[in-house]
């Protein structure tokens, strides 16, 4: 039985990264600095378990006294110490799962095996588990956002401190190795010390894109694929014995990553649309980095011989038809791995790659190319060479080979095809409102929009994009609404060369009312994204989600959906797209304006509204949770965050911010990753239970109370913003401004 780590492990590892940052601070910054950090530190250790009002005057005293040079040394050190602790409750953390799955009992509340052990003791059979699993969607979706204030650089040597310090924990280690070990940790420490914490320049937009992309290089990559096989595992262990003969369980690729970087430019003057060109071929670049390093792994595994097993038909003939990339290929050995056929698919594989590859490079550098020769036309034709490798290997009785690092790479590709991440589009609603208004100005009836009430814009709207587009010579328009109009059209442009997939959803903010979501469709008409085709039907490549951020939109939500959905040319639109309605619900803002108690019962009785209106439609509604990572911006633990959601409002899709520090708070280590990415997809499982059971209904009296005590709070929290002063004091007791510079 295996023993689970003890707090004792932890104070000991605490104590010793303690002890060689002290090392690092006598050595590189002089005693003066390590004698006021450990008086400091001891001396407030001691006021909380004696709160003496004179031992509290004497430190401050003591910091007062201390020249600038010194107080800056005295702040590090301790934010050091600080991201050193929390190496080491991380990897406590990570030993104390690893002991409990050597153990073999039940795991952890939200594991993969206490679900379906709560799953299978609640009756849900093993075709409701199927239907479930089918209906999954989980839409992690990356910002760049200015709570996030660490470099690069100092996130990756914590990472580095984070896999040195794991090494201590092989018991087979010597005293020498120790020893050495020990020694490394306080070179890389020393670097952490010497390295700059701020950025010298505030990063540009391109940075952002790059900062987001080290996550899937260093983590999701292979957290990805992991995560599915714990899945897996646990699906086999706890309904394996209950199948009937011939009877599988099958579980979907059905986590997919969004991202806003590059794409939201609310707020944001640098987001322009050549950034967001920009944003979507970096991704592809980096994604098909990934596949090609995969692809040359596997080539020096599957070395099969073909005299010794034999492949697939299906296999046999794409050969022959590989034939045409042969001379790239293998140039004048052209008779190269002819008897290993798996080998000789994975080169060919290798060379289509890389001329998506090249194809996506020159993009990048500004030479807009058609795909070259060779290349894959689609992530498809990649997933179905992969299928056929796999279902080959597996008509010869290498199934285990076949579910083995083959099995990885058709996860990524399933997950992330040629795209990587769904690109967001964000822009404010007022943008829409005035590009739309100078376009009807510039019609022959000199139409005055901003003078129609809401009913009247909404009618304007509908007649003309059912009449087809406005027309106005795109040089005499204001630079705004220039820039509105290429936003959409390269849109266009890259669902050509990326694939429907390339974006998410162009994401509203600020949504008032109805005719804010038909102006952003207009403009897509403008861009040919939406409209009418030669034979009068309708199409839609856009999908729009409006974003209600105050607690008086919050409160106007069915009235303003209510109208959208009621509208027929949206409707068709809507139903052209796929017929589902995505909604977005701000969290911070609500907060900012209504107090946290507030915010949270104006947006669970929102998601209520939202979803009984778009059933009632029967429309498909996907809600987005515009979640920050504090308390008081939505945030919260994953798993009881989505359990929080209102009972039968989530029917197996959930997409939602990943904002700021939580990025790398969650996907900096591989196995966070995983933990992290199982305990948001069992929530969704759990939440998502109103697929296959009938939802328990609200308790009538608590909802009363709760409506109440929202009423309080939102009062109580108005007084306190208003009261004379307040705002001085936030600004001078937070850093907002130093985090915004």
């Amino acid at each position: 039985m295996a023993s689970k780590p003890t707090d004792k492990e932890l104070r000991a590892r605490v104590k010793l990264l303690g002890n060689l940052l002290g090392n690092v601070l006598h050595a590189q910054a002089g005693g003066r600095v390590l004698k006021a950090v450990e008086m400091l530190r001891k001396g407030y250790i001691g006021l909380r378990q004696d709160p003496n009002p004179r031992k509290r005057a004497r430190l401050s005293r003591l910091t007062a006294a201390l020249d600038a040079l010194t107080l800056t040394h005295v702040v590090r050190a301790f934010s050091t110490y600080f991201s050193l602790v929390n190496i080491a409750e991380e990897a406590h953390q990570h030993r104390g799962r690893r002991a409990q799955v050597r153990g073999g009992g039940p795991l952890w509340l939200g594991s993969f095996d206490q679900t379906l052990r709560q799953f299978q003791a609640q009756g849900i059979s093993v075709e409701q588990l199927q239907t479930l699993l089918d209906r999954l969607a989980y839409i992690p979706v990356i910002t760049a956002h200015p709570t996030e204030s660490k470099r690069q650089t100092i996130m990756e040597a914590l990472r580095r401190i984070f896999i040195t310090s794991e090494r201590l924990n092989d018991s087979r280690l010597g005293k020498g190795e120790r020893q050495e070990i020990t020694q490394l940790l306080e070179a890389q420490i020393q670097i952490l010390w010497k390295t700059d914490e701020v950025r010298a320049t505030r990063p540009q937009v391109r940075d952002e894109i790059k900062n987001g992309l080290v996550y899937f290089h260093e983590c999701l990559f292979q957290a990805v694929p992991t995560m599915y096989r714990y899945l897996e595992k646990a699906v086999q262990k706890t309904y394996g014995k209950g199948l009937k003969p011939g009877q599988t369980i099958t579980v979907p690729s059905f986590l997919r990553f969004g991202s806003w970087i590059g794409g939201d430019r609310d707020g944001n003057p640098n987001v322009k649309p050549e950034t967001t060109l920009l944003a979507l071929r970096l991704q592809t670049r980096s994604v098909l980095l990934e596949y090609l390093s995969r692809i040359i792994a596997l080539s020096r595994v599957l070395t099969h011989s073909s005299q010794l097993c034999q492949p697939s038909q299906a296999l046999r003939d794409s050969l022959e038809i590989d034939e045409q990339f042969c001379y790239k290929t293998f140039g004048d050995n052209l008779e190269r791995f002819r008897y290993e056929p798996y080998r000789r698919k994975l080169y060919v594989i290798r060379y289509r790659l890389e001329c998506n590859l090249r194809t996506v490079k020159k993009r990048i550098e500004g030479d807009n190319i058609t795909v070259l020769e060779g290349g894959y036309g689609a992530a498809q034709e990649l997933l179905n060479d992969l299928y056929l490798i796999r279902d080959s290997l597996i008509s010869h009785g290498d199934h285990s080979i076949a579910e083995a690092e083959l099995q990885d790479l058709i996860r990524l590709v399933e997950s992330f095809g040629f795209f990587l991440l769904r690109l967001d589009v964000r822009q404010e609603s007022s943008r829409h409102t005035q590009a739309v208004a100078e376009l009807y100005s510039r019609q022959s009836e000199n139409i005055d929009y901003l003078a129609l009430p809401e009913a009247g814009r909404m009618q304007l709207l509908a007649s003309t994009i059912r009449q087809g587009t406005l027309t106005a010579d795109k040089d005499n328009l204001s630079a705004p609404t220039q820039e509105s109009l290429a936003v959409f059209e390269t849109m266009a442009a890259m669902l050509k060369e990326g694939g429907a997939q390339a974006f998410g959803s162009y994401v509203i903010s600020m949504t008032h009312c109805a005719s804010h979501v038909l102006e952003v469709m207009l403009l897509a008409c403008q861009a040919g994204l939406a409209g009418k085709t030669q034979d009068d039907a309708w199409f839609c490549h856009l999908r729009i989600a409006p974003l209600f951020e105050t607690i008086d939109d919050l409160q106007r939500i069915e009235v303003v959906l209510a109208t959208l959905l009621e509208n027929p040319v949206y409707a068709e639109l809507l139903k052209a797209s796929g017929n589902q309605q995505e909604v977005m619900l701000g969290y911070s803002d609500s907060c900012k304006d209504g107090g946290i108690l507030a915010s949270a019962w104006m947006l669970y009785q929102a998601q209520k509204k939202v979803t009984a209106l778009t059933r009632a439609h029967g429309i498909e509604c996907q809600l987005f949770h515009g979640r920050g990572g504090t308390i008081g911006r939505g945030g919260g633990p994953t798993h009881e965050s989505i359990l929080a959601q209102p009972q039968g409002t989530v029917h197996g899709q959930i997409k939602f911010t990943e904002q700021g520090e939580m990025v790398s708070y969650k996907y900096s280590n591989t196995e966070t990753a995983v933990y992290e990415l199982s305990v948001g997809v069992t929530g969704l499982m759990k939440a998502s239970r109103s697929l296959i059971q009938p939802p328990t209904p609200d308790n009538a009296e608590y909802l009363h109370i709760m409506g109440e005590l929202a009423e309080l709070g939102e009062q109580i929290y108005r007084d306190l913003t208003r009261t004379p002063g307040f705002l001085d004091y936030f600004y001078e007791a937070t850093p907002i401004n130093e985090i915004g510079q």
